[in-house]
């Protein structure tokens, strides 16, 4: 066995100096990614990169357990042959975590090997090489998925503390797999019906919405807005006649809240297009969800499998057609069933909860949409009803969560700057905004998505943060 340790120079590992074991023959290494190995990898040397994920060590052989992403490989070294008292000693005090190539024999294993994905066979190992040695680490990480009694043995605060150990994780790998299926989807459904990608800006001269939970930033000695919306510029952008278009992108949001369900920074899944039937607009958008979701559980039904083994959740039940119920009639379910709800008030989180639970006991079904809310309660650039009293608006409930605001838009200069002004907004604040309306704008309608949001009402988890790389909260601004 050669084994050396890399890092720019050779360094020390206890304290005294590695000299590689010289072999006289060398078969040409071949590297495979641990998810690609084959039976037609039998009886042949193979390469394969990793961290050391665990080891196990008897007098004469040992084991050790290598990972890449949520893939792993079980890896034999023996001593006698190839393998001397001095580096066999040497492959055993090779630190967790550690970042290694190997190069081995693959051979077929005695028996399943159930902690391993590549089950049927195992690596007999004739080289180590250290690529980067890890440090003492600051938990064990088998122990961040691992939950008894519902209480996890590892901190999430402490994991974020430490995320990039924390992505090594099965759960962690599984949920960014899941997240850019999300994001792939979202994307191919939109081309396909001819939507165009944009990316607007997320510095602001002035409040998107009305002022309220923005960051204020410093531009060049005045004051900017980190945006909380691209909703003006989707807007403006179908004035500019690009007829459909979509974005990804980072939206911010100043809410003093440490409840779970809201972020500092979140990924926004928006849309707008020309439209002059907001109903046609919603069924668009229901379809396409349905194909997330879908090719979620098509396409990545083990990262699925595994999350399920850390939060108790069933696959969501939902139809091709979609439930649409009125705010009105949704009032009236809930008054039914003993609420205390005007048909002037918004939803609560209680009421939303309560309203998700009524349906899916009712209905059988998980997911749907409720329309028409009282105008008062939406943004100022929303259409009204031919009753005034209700807009042109919608939300996606999921799991008895909102996932998904949307609306018609107003597209009548007139209407829109009086909007404003009844809503507290000072047109002159929006007037690069508001003057896009004098030179014609098309009917249109769209909506926002909160990526970590629907991620997190699909699983059923009750911390958004997992769904964020580097998570932002009024708590958290590290790593």
């Amino acid at each position: 066995v050669t084994f050396t340790c890399t890092c720019g120079l050779w360094f020390f590992i206890f304290n005294r100096s590695v000299q590689p074991l010289r072999m006289t023959e060398k078969v040409q290494d071949v590297l495979i990614e641990i998810d690609e190995i084959r039976e037609q990898h039998l009886g042949n040397e193979i390469e394969v990169h990793g961290f050391v994920e665990s080891m196990k060590n008897f007098p004469k052989f040992g084991f050790l357990t290598l990972r890449a992403g949520v893939c792993r490989l079980q890896c034999v070294f023996n001593l006698g042959g190839k393998v001397d008292e001095e580096h066999f000693t040497q492959i055993c005090g090779v630190s967790l975590e550690s970042y290694v190539r190997i190069t081995g024999v693959l051979k077929k294993a005695h028996k399943p090997i159930k902690s391993c994905s590549v089950s049927k066979y195992e690596l007999e190992v004739s080289e180590l090489e250290v690529l980067s040695a890890a440090g003492s680490l600051p938990f064990d990480l088998k122990d961040i998925n691992v939950y008894k009694k519902g209480v996890p043995n590892v901190s999430f605060n402490k994991r974020l503390d430490y995320r990039v150990l924390d992505l090594r994780g099965t759960m962690s790998q599984s949920i960014f797999r899941i997240i850019d299926q999300i994001m792939f989807t979202f994307r191919t459904f939109l081309r396909n019906e001819k939507f165009v990608e944009i990316k607007t800006p997320k510095l602001l001269g002035s409040a998107s919405e009305g002022g309220a939970n923005l960051f204020e930033v410093n531009f060049f000695k005045k004051k900017a807005y980190l945006a909380q919306s691209p909703q003006l510029y989707k807007q403006m952008a179908i004035i500019g006649n690009l007829r459909r278009v979509y974005e990804i992108g980072h939206v911010y949001r100043a809410e003093e809240s440490n409840i779970n369900r809201y972020l500092s920074e979140f990924i926004g899944l928006d849309l707008e297009m020309e439209s002059t039937d907001y109903l046609k607009t919603i069924r668009m958008i229901y379809s396409m969800l349905c194909a997330i979701i879908r090719d979620v559980y098509e396409n990545n039904r083990q990262d699925v499998e595994n999350l399920r083994k850390y939060n108790d959740f069933e696959d969501l039940r939902f139809e091709d057609e979609p439930l649409i119920l009125s705010h009105r009639e949704c009032v009236d379910i809930l008054k039914e069933h003993g609420e205390d709800i005007k048909y002037e008030d918004d939803f609560s989180r209680f009421m939303e909860k309560r309203l998700g639970t009524i349906i899916a006991e009712t209905k059988k079904i998980d997911f749907f949409v409720v329309k028409d809310y009282p105008t008062r309660n939406r943004p100022f650039y929303t259409a009204t009803c031919a009753d005034p009293f209700y807009s042109k608006s919608y939300d996606f409930i999921l799991r008895g969560e909102e996932i998904l605001s949307g609306a018609q838009r107003i597209n009548s200069y007139e209407q829109l700057r009086q909007s404003a002004i009844n809503n507290g907004i000072d047109p002159v604040s929006i007037e690069g905004y508001l003057g896009a309306f004098k030179y014609g704008a098309p009917p249109h309608a769209g909506c926002g998505i909160g990526l970590e949001r629907f991620a997190k009402a699909l699983f059923g988890s009750s911390d958004i943060r997992c769904f964020n790389i580097f998570p932002r909260d009024p708590g958290r601004l590290y790593p």
